[in-house]
């Protein structure tokens, strides 16, 4: 799996030169969606520090893992020792929510791959 944090109007990703994050289909699946859709993609190194920072500010919106066989995995409370971040109710994601439903949308056929990503098997 591989995790997207929203904060502020930026997704954030880690990249993938530290060798710790998988150059995964879903991954690059979901930034293609949300640069076609104009939100800004970072791919680059986050920190603890800088979560709780934009958790204080109320600026962290989102925080999901993303996967093959998940797709789309909400992460309600992310904590670092005493500390708790409690994001806000998943139903309020826009964007996490919008990519699980798009990529359904196109594995299930409601909704036509301009890209080539579907192969029959």
């Amino acid at each position: 799996m591989n995790v997207f944090f929203i904060i502020g109007n930026k997704a954030i990703t880690p990249d993938l030169e530290q060798g710790t994050i998988l150059e995964g289909v879903t991954r690059d699946s979901i930034i293609t969606l949300m640069r076609d859709k104009g939100i800004e993609v970072e791919e680059r190194p986050i920190s603890i520090e800088e979560l709780k920072e934009a958790h204080k500010a109320g600026l962290l919106k989102e925080a999901f893992g993303a996967g093959t066989a998940a797709s789309i995995a909400p992460i309600s409370e992310l904590t670092i020792h005493d500390e708790h971040m409690i994001m806000p109710p998943v139903e309020e994601w826009e964007v996490s929510n919008w990519i699980k439903e798009e990529l359904a949308a196109i594995r299930y056929g409601r909704k036509e791959d301009t890209r080539g990503w579907m192969f029959r098997v």
